[in-house]
């Protein structure tokens, strides 16, 4: 009685260690199975998701093909994957771009609208002449293609280096700007007469005229009506000019004379 006992128990433990093993075989078997279609519709997906195109609007001076380089050895290539904020620092990095904003669309394209800057002068800076947006900042060295640009140059900007250059930059070209529209009309453009804008002493405006390489000190505001008292006294100006041989700079920045300054002496006008 006890013997057959003991076969009971011993053909239990074998029946379940065999039911062990075999659901061992089939856990892994679903396991792989399961990974199996999981790798498979991962896959698809990424295939799916790829992105193939990057579109851009509003790109002129932008180059989007030195950029494009830059994104396939940055971003993923899935297109679900791609962060678009980074994307969107990295384009507001380069020099030309004001803004940009970045989306995606389904299924395997990113859109990337830029808003560039736009030439607004010609700055002489360090010994160079560059071309910079209203808020002065640097985007290209001088050339051929910014003949359009036929505006007085803007002095007086500081080197990008120099601690503070960008918020003082823009400070003095916002200064310029004002210069030339308060100088400029439809009836009499005065600025064509004009070579050089020298914003380093806001405090002190200077025009050069491109007939005569003398510096006009015009202050801070009333550019116009301060330019228009020089021209009145040309007469004047040439007369002391004959007589001392040079004048060094005019000063209009007071409302009731003119001063001419002369490598001796003063003299109001």
């Amino acid at each position: 009685m006890k013997e057959t006992s003991k076969r009971r128990r011993q053909r239990l433990v074998m029946i379940t260690s065999i039911l062990a093993r075999i659901l061992l075989v089939v856990g892994i078997l679903v396991v792989c199975t399961v990974g199996y279609y999981q790798a498979r519709n991962a896959e698809k997906k990424d295939s799916y998701f790829a992105l193939k195109v990057i579109d851009y609007s509003g790109a002129d001076r932008f180059n989007t093909e030195a950029f494009n380089t830059l994104l396939e050895s940055s971003i993923p290539r899935n297109l679900l994957a791609v962060d678009l904020e980074r994307v969107r620092s990295l384009v507001e990095s380069e020099v030309w771009v004001k803004g940009a904003m970045v989306r995606r669309k389904l299924p395997d394209r990113l859109l990337i609208h830029i808003e560039e800057r736009t030439p607004a002068a010609v700055a002489a800076i360090d010994g160079g002449l560059y071309v910079v947006d209203e808020q002065g900042i640097v985007l290209d060295s001088y050339g051929p293609s910014y003949k359009s640009l036929d505006q007085p140059i803007v002095k007086g900007l500081n080197s990008v280096e120099r601690e503070n250059a960008r918020e003082e930059n823009a400070e003095r070209l916002g200064l310029y700007l004002a210069v030339i529209r308060d100088l400029s009309s439809e009836e009499l453009d005065y600025t064509q007469s004009i070579s050089e804008v020298d914003v380093g002493n806001p405090d002190r405006v200077a025009v050069i005229p491109s007939e005569e390489p003398v510096a006009i000190y015009l202050g801070q505001q009333g550019f116009r009506k301060r330019y228009e008292t020089f021209l009145s006294q040309k007469r004047l100006y040439y007369q002391l000019k004959e007589k001392y041989g040079l004048i060094e700079y005019v000063d209009v920045t007071y409302d009731d004379k003119i001063i001419f300054h002369t490598p001796n002496e003063s003299v109001s006008g």
